[in-house]
C-alpha cells in the first residue's frame, strides 16, 4: 500500500517554512545592526538589508557613479560576507528543518526528499527576489570622500571639484551568482545536517549508514562547540548594546568573523587588515590631479598583542582547549566499535576530528576576510583611490590544524575513557554472569 500524499505535502511546507525563517531572522538581525550603527543616514535600511542577507549568502556588491562637470567615473566593489548573519541563518535552518522530524514517525527516504525540496524551491525562489531588492543609492562617508581624491590638490582640477558629484554611488547585486551560491550553501548545510544533527529522527538508510555512523560524533560536536562559540559572540554583541551601539552592530554582523580570525591565527593563518591609497598611475592632466590622502595602514593581526599575549597564542590555546572538550564529547557520542577495527576508539576519533577540523580552517579564512575597492576613473585611468579589507594567507594552516586537533581530541578521548570507562560488550556481561543449574545448586 502506498503512502498517502498528505504527509509528503506536509514535509514539503516544512522545508519552505524552514527556508523562510531562516531568511527572516537574518533579515531581522541585519535591520537591528544596521540601526545600531546609523545606517539609516548611508540609504534606506529597506535597501540595505537585503545587501547584508545576499552578502551573508557569499553575494558581492557592486558600486559606480558619474561625476559633476568632469568626465569622471566612481567604480569599486565590496565582498564581506557577515558570518553573524549565515550562522543565524544556518542555525534556524537546521533547526526549524530537522528538529520537528523527532516528534513524528519515522519519515522514509521520499519524505526526506520532500523536506529538502521545500526548502531548496523556497531559497530558489526567495534569494533572487532578495537579490533583486538589493540596489539603490547610497552616500558616501565624508572620510572616504576625502581619502579617494577629496583633498590636497592646486589649480582648476584641484580640491573638492575632483569628487565633486560623487558623493553618492548606486550599488546593486548579481541576481545569479548570489542566488547560486545561496543554493549550494542551503544543500550543504542541509547535507552536513544529515550527519551531524541530534536528536531527530531519519530514514533507516541514512540513519544506520556507515557515513553517519563513522562521522556522526565527530560532527555533531564540533558543530555543538562552533553554535556554542557564535553564540557567545551575538550575546555580547547584545550586552554591548547599553554601552556602545556601534560595537553592538559590528558584533551582531561580524562576531563569527573575529572568532574565525583568532581560531584560525592559531593554526597558522595570516592575517593582515589595512586600508591602502590608489595613486594615479599615469602623467601629464592625471599628474596634475590630486592624490588621495591619509595614509596607507597595515596590521598584522597574528601579532598584534591582547592580554599580553600575541593573537596567534591565544587562538592556538583556545583552539586546543575546545578541541580537548570536543575529543571528550565525540567519544562519548561514538558507538561501540568492533573488537577486530584496525584502529582503536582513540584514534579514529582524533583521525576523523583532524580532517574535519583541516577542511573547516582551509574555508574559514577565505568565508571571514572582505574587501572594499573604490577607484575614481577618468578616461580609462584611475585617478585614485581605496582599497581596505580584511586578507587572509592560510599557507600551511591546515595541517597544522590537523595535528592540532589530532592531538587534542585524542587527548580528549582519552580522559573520557579514564573518568567514564565505556561498560564491557554484552557478551562479556554474559560469560560474568553465575550459571545455575536447573536443581538451584
Amino acid at each position: 500500500m502506498s503512502p498517502p500524499a498528505h504527509p509528503v505535502r506536509r514535509h514539503v511546507l516544512d522545508g519552505a517554512l524552514a527556508a523562510l525563517a531562516a531568511l527572516a531572522v537574518m533579515a531581522a538581525t541585519a535591520w537591528a545592526a544596521l540601526a545600531l550603527l546609523g545606517a539609516d543616514s548611508v540609504a534606506p535600511l529597506s535597501r540595505l538589508v537585503p545587501v547584508l542577507v545576499c552578502l551573508a549568502v557569499g553575494g558581492g556588491v557592486t558600486l559606480e557613479s558619474s561625476g559633476g562637470e568632469l568626465p569622471l567615473t566612481l567604480s569599486g566593489d565590496a565582498a564581506l560576507t557577515p558570518l553573524g548573519l549565515t550562522f543565524l541563518g544556518t542555525a534556524v535552518l537546521v533547526t526549524v528543518f530537522f528538529r520537528p522530524l523527532r516528534r513524528r514517525a519515522r519519515p522514509t527516504p521520499a519524505m526526506l526528499w520532500a523536506r529538502t525540496g521545500g526548502a531548496l524551491t523556497t531559497a530558489a525562489v526567495a534569494l533572487p527576489v532578495c537579490a533583486a531588492l538589493a540596489r539603490g543609492t547610497a552616500g558616501l562617508p565624508e572620510s572616504v570622500r576625502e581619502r579617494i581624491g577629496d583633498g590636497g590638490g592646486s589649480g582648476r582640477f584641484g580640491g573638492g571639484r575632483l569628487t565633486e558629484g560623487l558623493d553618492t554611488v548606486t550599488y546593486r547585486t548579481d541576481v545569479l551568482l548570489t542566488s547560486l551560491l545561496g543554493l549550494l550553501g542551503v544543500a550543504a548545510v542541509l547535507a552536513v545536517g544529515c550527519l551531524a544533527a541530534r536528536r531527530t529522527a531519519l530514514p533507516h538508510p541514512l540513519a544506520l549508514g556507515g557515513l553517519r555512523t563513522k562521522w556522526h560524533p565527530v560532527l555533531s560536536a564540533l558543530t555543538g562547540t562552533a553554535t556554542v562559540l557564535c553564540c557567545a559572540a551575538l550575546a555580547v554583541g547584545v550586552l554591548a548594546g547599553a554601552r556602545d551601539a556601534r560595537a553592538a552592530g559590528v558584533l551582531l554582523l561580524a562576531g563569527p568573523n573575529l572568532l574565525a580570525v583568532l581560531l584560525t591565527s592559531g593554526t597558522g593563518t595570516s592575517w593582515e587588515a589595512g586600508v591602502r591609497r590608489l595613486r594615479p598611475d599615469g602623467g601629464g592632466l592625471l599628474g596634475m590631479m590630486p592624490g588621495p590622502t591619509g595614509e596607507d595602514r597595515t596590521v598584522d593581526l597574528g601579532r598584534w598583542a591582547g592580554a599580553g599575549l600575541p593573537l596567534w597564542l591565544l587562538g592556538l590555546l583556545l583552539i586546543l582547549l575546545l578541541l580537548t572538550a570536543a575529543g571528550y564529547v565525540a567519544a562519548a557520542r561514538a558507538p561501540r566499535r568492533d573488537p577486530g577495527a584496525l584502529l582503536d576508539p582513540h584514534t579514529d576519533t582524533a583521525l576523523r576530528m583532524g580532517i574535519a577540523v583541516g577542511v573547516m580552517t582551509f574555508v574559514l579564512p577565505y568565508l571571514a576576510r572582505g574587501s572594499l575597492h573604490i577607484g575614481v576613473v577618468l578616461m580609462g585611468s584611475e585617478l585614485g583611490g581605496l582599497d581596505a579589507g580584511l586578507t587572509s594567507a592560510p599557507r600551511l594552516s591546515a595541517l597544522t590544524a590537523f595535528v592540532a586537533a589530532a592531538l587534542a581530541s585524542y587527548g580528549g578521548s582519552r580522559l573520557r575513557a579514564r573518568f567514564r570507562p565505556a561498560p564491557p560488550p554484552a557478551s562479556r556481561r554474559r560469560a560474568a554472569r553465575p550459571v545455575r543449574s536447573p536443581e538451584g545448586v
